[in-house]
């Protein structure tokens, strides 16, 4: 327990010295994503280590599709889902920290952010 409390607040700890704004801009992502590739995405980078049931750290992503598009007046599903993955520090779910790593723009391609954001709003 004491390695994951460490771990996580090691990692809100580096989020919180990263830019907040992203080097990817919503204009540039294209209009369609790869659900199947969003998937290995998903898995690639390891989410739902932090994105399950009863995790204190980050949000169960079950029903995200539903949620995604009420959680921020103005923002689209698409946006909304779009900012929490290169700029998760803009919301942070209630309840939440601002643990979520702020690389991925730096880390993925417009196409795969496209095909994450593609997933995570088709399951």
């Amino acid at each position: 327990m004491r390695k994951i409390i460490l771990c996580l607040s090691l990692m809100m700890i580096l989020t919180a010295c990263g830019s907040s704004e992203s080097i990817i801009t919503l204009a540039e992502l294209p209009d369609t994503g790869d659900v199947v590739n969003g998937e290995a995405l998903l898995s690639e980078y390891n989410c739902n280590a932090c994105h399950v049931e009863g995790a204190s750290g980050a949000p169960n992503l079950d029903d995200f599709a539903d949620r995604a598009g009420s959680t921020v007046e103005g923002q689209s599903a698409r946006e909304y889902t779009f900012y929490a993955i290169v700029e998760p520090s803009q919301h942070i779910a209630e309840g939440y920290g601002n643990a979520m790593p702020n690389n991925y723009d730096d880390r993925m391609t417009p196409q795969e952010i496209a095909d994450l954001v593609a997933y995570l709003l088709d399951s």
